[in-house]
């Protein structure tokens, strides 16, 4: 685990300096000097040796050029517009459930909480290669702001963890993190229950002890698939980018439709309790959604309001009929077919009005109705 951990540590420059071909990535993680950014993630202080901060995240485009890229993420999930792909294989996964023997490295790292994962984790199917995780991480934000990155029908939730794999056949992530066929990302939406999640609670349950930056602890191995949504047969996938900078736009993302639920207790912890610098609180670490600009998002389930398209190759083109067809819902039908029933509803009213009126104007025009009628009058004998 020691050795696994320095090498995540020292794989900075490979991310760094890699500018070429970049299309389906996610998040890095460096940690050398504090000059070069996370690799698994890109979640430290600097990009190119360039801080940045949530707060103005605008200055992403100024400072990385990615950042203003065409496939950004994270994205709104207009579930209207989702094509059902029935050729997404089902998701497996090997090595999630760590004994508590091996421990694993949880840490501040000033712009998430982090956790460590060793190698022996694996996505087996799902995707042409197999993918080796390298770190999971989370986005959440305040009691009266929501923190998911991606949104569903433009609706936040309160949190949002990240899963990051990487293509088995590259030495490291590092390596992995500029070929476009690199790195894997499986992020699921948290949401409050009812109850404590007891799987979360081996997590937060230590989280004081990394409340300052760059401050680590070392926890227990555990199920780590017990993070992550009952179901892995219901997502969404699209192709994207690093949600921090420098934003390479070399991820594919799997977002699952199932939701892990929290206690409000636990959710506060994560909100309230760590620091990036010395006083500010760190929260509302997301990045705004990001403009499709003609990507598509497919969909392994089919929904009512899903567009299905059974032809559709994977990552595929959209045929013309579909394009067509696309944006009508449910309820844009009953809207439809009600302002149909109200415009012939009104025409026969018009009609019935017009022939009423007709027959009225004939009768008043008739001659005989101003001869007064008086009966004979019979003489007297």
């Amino acid at each position: 685990m020691l050795r696994h951990f320095l090498t995540l540590l020292v794989l900075p420059g490979l991310v760094v300096n890699s500018s070429s071909s970049r299309s389906s990535s996610e998040e890095e993680k460096e940690h050398d000097d504090g000059s070069r950014e996370k690799e698994s993630n890109g979640h430290h202080s600097n990009g190119h040796g360039v801080p940045w901060g949530y707060k103005d995240q605008t200055a992403w485009t100024f400072n990385f050029t990615d950042c203003s890229g065409k496939s950004q993420s994270p994205i709104d999930i207009n579930t209207r517009r989702a094509i059902y792909d029935p050729t997404l294989p089902p998701i497996s996964l090997e090595g999630y459930d760590l004994t508590d023997d091996s421990a694993l490295t949880l840490w501040n790292n000033g712009h998430t909480l982090e956790l460590i994962l060793p190698n022996t984790m694996r996505i087996v199917t799902g995707f042409d290669h197999e993918f080796l995780a390298a770190q999971l991480h989370f986005h959440w934000g305040t009691p009266e702001v929501p923190g998911s990155e991606h949104t569903i029908d433009n609706v936040h939730f309160p949190a949002e963890i990240h899963v990051v794999h990487y293509n088995s056949k590259y030495a490291n992530i590092s390596e992995a993190a500029s070929q476009s066929d690199g790195l894997v990302v499986l992020g699921g939406f948290i949401q409050i229950g009812l109850h404590e999640n007891e799987n979360y609670e081996k997590i937060l349950a230590v989280i004081t002890d990394v409340s300052i930056e760059e401050s680590n602890t070392e926890i227990p191995g555990f199920n780590v698939r017990h993070l992550l949504p009952n179901k892995l047969d219901r997502f969404y996938r699209y192709n994207g980018s690093l949600t921090t900078p420098p934003c390479y736009q070399t991820v594919n993302w799997t977002i699952f439709n199932d939701t892990i639920t929290v206690s409000r207790k636990q959710l506060k912890a994560l909100e309230n309790t760590l620091k990036a610098g010395q006083e500010e609180h760190l929260n509302k670490n997301f990045r705004a959604p990001q403009l499709l600009y003609g990507r598509h998002v497919l969909a392994s389930f089919m929904a009512s309001s899903t567009i299905k398209n059974p032809g559709l190759g994977r990552m595929g083109e959209r045929n013309q009929s579909t394009e067509q067809s696309e944006g009508l819902s449910r309820g844009d039908i009953l809207a439809i077919a009600f302002g149909v029933l109200f415009g012939v509803s009104l025409l026969c009213f018009l009609l019935y009005t017009y022939q009423q009126h007709r027959k009225y104007t004939s009768i008043t025009k008739d001659p005989r109705q101003n001869v007064i009628y008086k009966p004979a009058m019979k003489a007297e004998a």
